[in-house]
């Protein structure tokens, strides 16, 4: 049993799940929970999307950073995921290309090619090129850095519309039952058995 304020207030509403803020991960459970026929209500104080989800860097990456780790799984499954994404919503998540330019400060060169490598092998990739080695004194992405960088790589990850993406979640947990209320604030909830 929950009682919500908002500017139309709404009674108090029974539910099997209460979820409380509507960023990307509580649109995303409660397109998920609603779809396993559970009874999800979803309040957010303000709109969709409108705090930390505004925020993001709105890059779907495949966590290229964990293998330095040696988190392998976890690099896979993100992988994977950012397949599934960008075939799943191509309106609102696109392709993006990074140019890294190598230091010799930084790790070998040879170190960071087989990471690349890893990362492009670890999961099936049919939506993004993969990475290479480019000589920066000669590619297009060169010509802005300063002449100490002769060697870089190139490597994908995705940009997504964050924004979009909470609504459009959002917009399918109502449609599978999920009532969804923003503007609305959470003032109290009570657990009944």
């Amino acid at each position: 049993m929950s009682d919500f304020s908002s500017s139309s207030p709404a009674p108090a509403t029974d539910c099997d799940v209460l979820i409380v803020g509507g960023g990307i991960n509580g649109c995303g459970i409660a397109r998920d929970l609603a779809g396993r026929g559970w009874r999800v209500v979803l309040c957010e104080k303000d709109d969709l999307a409108s705090h930390t989800s505004s925020s993001s860097t709105k890059l779907i990456h495949g966590g290229l950073r964990y293998l330095e780790y040696y988190e392998f799984s976890l690099v896979r499954k993100a992988l994977q995921e950012r397949e599934v994404l960008l075939k799943s919503a191509p309106h609102i998540m696109w392709p993006l290309r990074f140019v890294m330019p190598h230091d010799p400060s930084m790790r070998p060169a040879w170190m960071i090619r087989i990471g690349l490598f890893m990362y492009d092998h670890l999961a099936r990739r049919e939506v993004l090129p993969g990475s290479r080695s480019v000589d920066l004194r000669k590619h297009a992405a060169g010509k802005p850095l300063k002449d100490q960088y002769k060697r870089g790589f190139i490597y994908s990850d995705g940009w997504v519309d964050d924004a979009r993406l909470v609504v459009l979640n959002a917009l399918d947990a109502q449609a599978r039952g999920a009532e969804v209320l923003t503007r609305t604030r959470c003032v109290h909830a009570q657990r009944v058995r």
